[in-house]
């Protein structure tokens, strides 16, 4: 039963046949006079003065031409910033982020975002709230990671916005927490050496071993190498090659990686311990390959008996790249080498017209990168016969660079 207020105008009482009584306003919608419900809410929650106050307003409001109802249910289907971010990584994050990036966004939403707003209307998110996220990450030290979470927070609501799923932007006006400057962490050749011979008793898998050494002589990412297939390796006496799919990959974008012979003998040795995976280095638990961040975590654990400071893994890239360098390897091909998209693809020259391969260059920078890795290694190795000859050890001639799983000889 309904029983209308004689007072104001739309009001009425609603009781359901348990007796449960809810105030409600009926009222026409000015663009098309159609009737509409709003409900207020119920008694005695909401007393007779309370429900007459809030029906008076929302009469004003349909007299200016808006729709109250239509505002609640708009408000409760819209999406809250979880369902918007769960959105993002469905139809944006998996098609065009690599798998590493996409794990460390997912990490940070769970960790860092979705207990603080995950369950709030997305535009409801207001700009204090998003500050006070990087407030409480930098307070505990961290200090680039509140610019990864705001470069995500940005990320996720400027798409919001270009797939009109959002109306507003909370994160607009927020500046990054703080100015961060590139590592120019480069290991010297005697950590190169130190790192080397270190790996073989390093708390880690061979594999990921291996997978340090490569990124060392290659200039790869760590997360590429560490996902290679045996379908895109050729292990031909002359070239052998490493042809890197779109898949997985930082730029999408399918590169050639020529072998020198010494990484060449490194994934032959590999792929023999690699089993039926159709994986170089494949994950102990069977599921796919191993990933970028287990090399991380082993250098994480090592760090301590390693003897070299200041150390991660994506120096190894940035130390074989300064190594080209230093042998007079001209910039233009370094970059090839490391595949950066603004060298490649970063003009209509080069994204249009120009589709030479440059594998000849390639092949030769990291023929040379590789000849002088050898020839540090082997310094060390000469260094190490002279000192067990000096002690009259025997069997001094039987050391060599790495163990022999990993089967590396020293030319020269």
């Amino acid at each position: 039963m309904e029983y209308p207020d004689g007072h104001t105008r739309g009001l009425l009482l609603r009781v359901t046949p348990s007796g449960k009584k809810s105030w409600a306003v009926l009222y026409r919608r000015k663009s098309d006079g159609r009737k509409r419900r709003y409900t207020i809410g119920a008694y005695p929650e909401f007393k007779l003065s309370d429900a007459r106050a809030h029906a008076e307003d929302v009469v004003a409001r349909v007299s200016r031409g808006e729709d109250p109802a239509a505002q609640v249910q708009a408000h409760n289907a819209a999406l809250t910033f979880g369902q918007l971010a769960e959105t993002w990584v469905l139809r944006h994050g998996r098609p065009n982020k690599g798998p590493r990036s996409l794990y460390d966004d997912q990490l940070m939403l769970t960790r860092e975002i979705y207990p603080a707003i995950g369950r709030m209307k997305a535009d409801e998110v207001v700009k204090r709230d998003v500050i006070g996220i990087l407030e409480l990450v930098a307070g505990r030290g961290a200090r680039y990671r509140p610019n990864r979470i705001f470069a995500l927070l940005r990320s996720i609501y400027r798409w919001g916005l270009a797939e009109d799923l959002i109306q507003r932007d909370p994160t607009q006006g927020i500046r990054p927490r703080t100015i961060e400057r590139p590592r120019e962490r480069v290991l010297s050749d005697e950590e190169v050496r130190i790192l080397w011979r270190a790996l073989d008793n390093a708390p880690m898998s061979k594999a990921v071993a291996t997978i340090l050494r490569l990124a060392l002589i290659t200039g790869q990412r760590v997360g590429e190498v560490a996902g290679m297939a045996k379908s895109d390796i050729e292990l031909a006496p002359a070239n052998p090659m490493w042809t890197q799919q779109g898949r997985g990959r930082k730029n999408k974008e399918l590169t050639r990686v020529p072998l020198s012979p010494l990484a060449a003998e490194l994934i032959l040795d590999a792929v023999a311990r690699s089993g039926d995976s159709q994986h170089v280095f494949p994950s102990p638990t069977g599921a796919g390959a191993i990933t970028a961040h287990a090399a991380t975590r082993a250098i994480s654990r090592a760090r301590p008996g390693l003897g070299i400071d200041h150390f991660r893994v994506h120096d190894l890239r940035r130390t074989a790249a300064t190594g080209m360098a230093s042998l007079g390897i001209n910039p233009h091909t370094i970059s090839l080498v490391l595949d950066h998209t603004s060298v490649t693809k970063g003009t209509v020259t080069g994204a249009v017209y120009v589709k030479y391969s440059f594998d000849r260059e390639k092949r030769e920078a990291l023929e040379r990168r590789a000849d002088h890795l050898e020839d540090v290694i082997a310094r060390q190795m000469r260094s190490d016969r002279r000192h067990a000859s000096v002690l009259g050890k025997q069997g001094a001639d039987k050391i060599s660079v790495g163990d022999t799983s990993d089967n590396v000889r020293i030319r020269g």
